[in-house]
């Protein structure tokens, strides 16, 4: 049976729904807005202090490399001012050191490849210019003469003055040719390094200058040591200049330089730029390397991350200035803040894609349950409506059956009386005709009698209260034979095997009977064999009544089963069509189940049914 619902029914669900989904709507968003602006700003607070995390560590490893880098450089620039150090003190120690020896001394130095040239420079006076050009020349030099750069840049003989301070030994050779002979007393900036120099008594560097041998694009630099008859330095700087010799010279390309101290660096500083400025010069000639950079100083350099050292460098003040490459990492914006931002806000999305999920479910199953319940509530309503019917129902029926069981009775029991009394009062002389009449008249009030019967109890049979007992089947099976007492040539057969169980006697006895009995009734020979016996299931068992009749053809097995129905004419079999009926609802109502055995064709039958071993705990 369908419940409908009644349209007020339908309309009060559907507010209790609307309301429920109003009520819940706040209570979901904002949790989940919550937590999605917690998250967002969680992830802009991971992305800041890893971002400043990034920029501490990047700045800490950049200010290391650079540090490395200056410090390689300045070991280099230490160990030129030993070289010539060392070139001074072999002129003190010799009174002539010819050149063989010079070339000799300098390659035990193992000179290092940032150094263009070790010099030595004399100081020349015009009277001897022609005496130092002839030893040169006798020394291997055919073409030696002193030179100067002319304006137009071209290398000339040197003009008349009154001191020159010609390049006279040069090691190594190699690549340095150009430089033989060069006066460096004609260049204003190499002249006025070397007089401060001969002035100081010290080391001195020269500003920028470009080589005389430079055949690429880089600013050289010189460093003069001088060099005194004797092996002391006066104090006084006229006596100085007096007893001034001449010059150890070092040459110096700043490339080669750069390189050298790049080389002793860390693999991994490829990715700083390394600036030198010469603070001493003027403005717009502070630039030494690298030559043809876009700025001329320091402070034009377009990076906050820098790295700066000052050295005072044999008399000028010296920068060195390290910034990131633009390629490189110290450059670039690293990706891991922005990763965890991107992961910071995945996490909140999925959180909050969870509690989505989550928070809808609920409202989905709270508006569900709410609905559900209005349903089931109106469901039970008309349950109880229906149930109320029913049990009117029920008890018209229970007053029709015993009306139709008593009252109804009642005139067939006259009407067999009736006829009884008129067979005994007439019998003599009745025909044998109205004799036969009135006999088949009381067999049909029998059977309309064992009719009402069976509906009585097939009726009852749903509300009548269940009894259990010990029920000895072996006792029980044998008193319905006894009971039964079936025709001369008929033997019912027990097996001694039946068991004891609990259960309703009643019912059992019922479904048995019936079963044994129509075996005996339908039977169509005047001997026959009936059988019972039964079979252990565990929780069930498993009874059957053969017998070696007719048979039951398999198109018929489920009819017999239907009230009213027989498959003998009434006027051969006395029987009501009941009990079959009545047999199949016990065994339901006991939680068993019947089934017919019987082949087309073939003679035999076996009713067999499983019953519990307790009776079910319901009301039969």
């Amino acid at each position: 049976m369908v419940a409908h619902l009644p349209p007020s029914q339908i309309d009060q669900s559907h507010k209790a729904t609307t309301f429920g989904a109003n009520r819940f709507a706040w209570h979901h968003i904002l949790p989940i807005a919550l937590i999605t602006l917690i998250g967002c700003i969680a992830s802009i607070a991971a992305f800041l202090q890893v971002s400043e995390l990034e920029k501490s560590s990047r700045d800490e490893h950049f200010l290391r490399l650079s540090q490395e880098r200056h410090q390689a450089v300045q070991g280099k620039i230490e160990a030129s001012a030993a070289g010539l150090r060392s070139v001074r003190g072999l002129f003190y120690a010799s009174d002539h050191v010819s050149r063989s020896e010079f070339h000799t001394f300098i390659k035990t130095l193992e000179v290092g490849g940032h150094v263009q040239a070790l010099e030595w420079i004399p100081r020349v006076p015009l009277a001897d210019r022609t005496h130092f050009e002839d030893l040169a020349r006798q020394d291997g030099l055919v073409d030696f003469q002193f030179t100067e750069r002319t304006s137009q840049g071209a290398i000339a003989t040197a003009e008349v003055r009154a001191n020159y301070y010609p390049v006279y030994y040069v090691e190594p050779m190699a690549g340095n040719e150009k430089a033989v002979g060069f006066d460096l007393g004609s260049n204003s900036t190499r002249l006025a390094a070397l007089i401060e120099a001969r002035r100081s008594g010290a080391v001195v560097a020269s500003a920028r200058i470009t080589l005389i041998q430079e055949t690429g694009e880089q600013y050289g630099f010189l460093i003069f040591i001088p060099i005194y008859n004797g092996d002391e330095t006066a104090t006084d700087a006229s006596i100085r200049n007096d007893h001034l010799k001449g010059f150890g010279l070092g040459v110096y390309r700043m490339g080669d330089l750069v390189e050298s101290a790049s080389n002793l660096g860390r693999s991994d500083s490829s990715g700083i730029d390394l600036y030198f400025f010469d603070k001493t010069a003027v403005p717009g000639q502070q630039l030494l390397f690298p030559k043809g950079a876009s700025f001329e100083s320091d402070e034009d350099i377009p990076s906050d991350l820098r790295y700066v050292t000052d050295l005072n460098f044999f008399g000028r003040e010296w920068r060195i200035v390290s910034v990131p490459s633009a390629d490189s990492v110290f450059s670039k914006t690293p990706m891991t803040p922005w990763l965890v931002m991107f992961l910071g806000l995945l996490i909140t999305g999925l959180v909050a894609l969870y509690f989505n999920v989550t928070f809808s479910r609920k409202r989905y199953a709270e508006v569900l349950v709410t609905t559900r319940t209005a349903e089931l509530v109106a469901v039970n309503r008309q349950r109880e409506l229906i149930l109320e019917k029913l049990k009117r129902t029920n008890e018209d029926l229970e007053s029709f059956t015993f009306i139709a069981s008593h009252d109804l009775k009642t005139p067939l029991r006259g009407i067999d009386n009736l006829v009884s009394w008129i067979v005994e009062d007439e019998d003599s002389s009745l025909s044998e005709e109205s004799l036969h009449n009135a006999e088949r008249l009381r067999t049909r009030v029998k059977r309309l009698e064992n009719l009402l019967d069976g509906l009585l109890e097939y009726s009852r049979l749903g509300r009548m209260e269940v009894q259990e007992t010990s029920v000895d089947t072996l006792s029980l099976c044998s008193d319905i034979a006894e009971y039964l007492a079936p025709p001369e040539g008929f033997v019912i057969s027990v097996s001694d095997q039946l068991p004891t169980l609990t259960t309703s006697k009643t019912a059992l006895e019922t479904v048995l009977n019936n079963l044994i009995s129509n075996a005996v009734k339908h039977h169509d020979r005047e001997t026959g064999k009936i059988s019972v016996f039964a079979e252990d299931l565990g929780d069930q068992i498993r009874f059957s009544v053969s017998d070696d009749g007719p048979g039951i053809d398999p198109m018929h097995h489920k009819r017999i089963f239907e009230a009213f129905q027989t498959l003998s004419p009434r006027d051969k079999v006395d029987t009501s069509g009941i009990g079959l009926a009545l047999v199949a609802r016990i065994i339901s109502t006991a939680g068993g189940t019947c089934e017919v055995l019987s082949v087309a064709g073939k003679r035999g039958t076996t009713m067999s049914f499983t019953w519990a071993k307790s009776w079910p705990k319901t009301e039969v």
